[in-house]
């Protein structure tokens, strides 16, 4: 008898430490879903404003639903006083992590730019100081990916090769 107390006794404590921390999770979601959303949209339009300058004004967006595609999830057209194109936002992911970017394109389908939103790969700061920057600069070619974190430069390469793709199929308008 004094063990099946006990089990239960456990069982109950347990329960309510469950109960508590399942309580104390959902209130802080609550709290801050909104901040997060908001968060990642200032990272999304100042992302637009590095690759299209800061009068970049979003004339299009729509969701990429073409279930061909592994990376590519949204479009934005894009026009500023300075230039105009599409920007193709794109999520991915390895066994280093996750990584979300914009890639800009000009109307001539050429690749211009891109832009972190997210990146929680393990060599965030190799990746973008040894593959992303430079790549922005032009002084490295997307394909050499030999950069000290292969693997994610291997993936943002593959997410810009999809995104170039989906900029000359139009997805969108499908």
């Amino acid at each position: 008898m004094a063990n099946t107390k006990h089990y239960i006794l456990t069982s109950v404590t347990l329960g309510a430490i469950a109960a508590a921390s399942a309580l104390l999770i959902s209130a802080s979601n609550m709290v801050t879903k909104d901040k997060i959303a908001q968060n990642e949209i200032d990272s999304i339009n100042s992302g637009i404003a590095k690759i299209f300058g800061e009068s970049a004004k979003i004339l299009n967006e729509g969701k990429v639903e073409d279930s061909s595609y592994k990376y590519v999830s949204y479009y934005y057209e894009v026009k500023s006083n300075e230039d105009a194109g599409y920007v193709i936002r794109t999520t991915g992911s390895n066994m280093y992590g996750k990584i979300s970017l914009i890639i800009g394109f000009n109307y001539d389908e050429e690749f211009k730019s891109l832009s972190v939103i997210t990146n929680e790969q393990t060599y965030a700061q190799t990746l973008v100081d040894n593959y992303l920057v430079p790549l922005n600069e032009g002084s490295r070619d997307l394909n050499d990916v030999s950069c000290g974190a292969t693997y994610g430069a291997k993936l943002v390469r593959d997410m810009v090769n999809e995104a170039s793709k989906s900029i000359v199929e139009k997805v969108w308008e499908k």
